[in-house]
């Protein structure tokens, strides 16, 4: 049997599987649809490792508000809707709009294997 560092992708991806599934089928918090919905981190993985299981950086969304629309969309190609995405979120969340600015730089004290650890641990919670 192979051995694994605690950093290993194998661990990274058994917790991302994890956190994820608890977002798939929720309604879009933008339009309330259900079709195709994932959480969306609002402070990208790659900005701060810290957020990424943090539950307070998901925004639910469905696939024309997280990739595919021009109006209000988190990874569009046109900086407006990204921009409108923001402005939404500060009009309709507004505490955790702040949330997101105060812990953006938030550091990660632990390992991918603490971190699938810990949501196992805690799966019971949300499920």
């Amino acid at each position: 049997m192979k051995t694994r560092r605690p950093n290993d992708k194998y661990y990274r991806n058994k917790a991302d599987d994890l956190f994820m599934s608890q977002f798939r089928g929720k309604p879009c918090e933008v339009c309330g649809s259900v079709k195709a919905t994932v959480g969306h981190h609002n402070v990208s993985k790659a900005r701060s490792k810290a957020l990424r299981y943090d539950k307070m950086n998901i925004t639910v969304l469905c696939q024309a508000h997280h990739t595919m629309g021009n109006d209000i969309c988190a990874h569009s190609s046109n900086a407006m809707a990204v921009n409108r995405y923001f402005n939404w979120m500060l009009d309709n969340d507004s505490m955790k709009y702040q949330w997101l600015i105060k812990n953006e730089k938030t550091q990660r004290k632990y390992s991918y294997k603490q971190a699938l650890e810990n949501l196992l641990v805690g799966r019971e919670a949300w499920e």
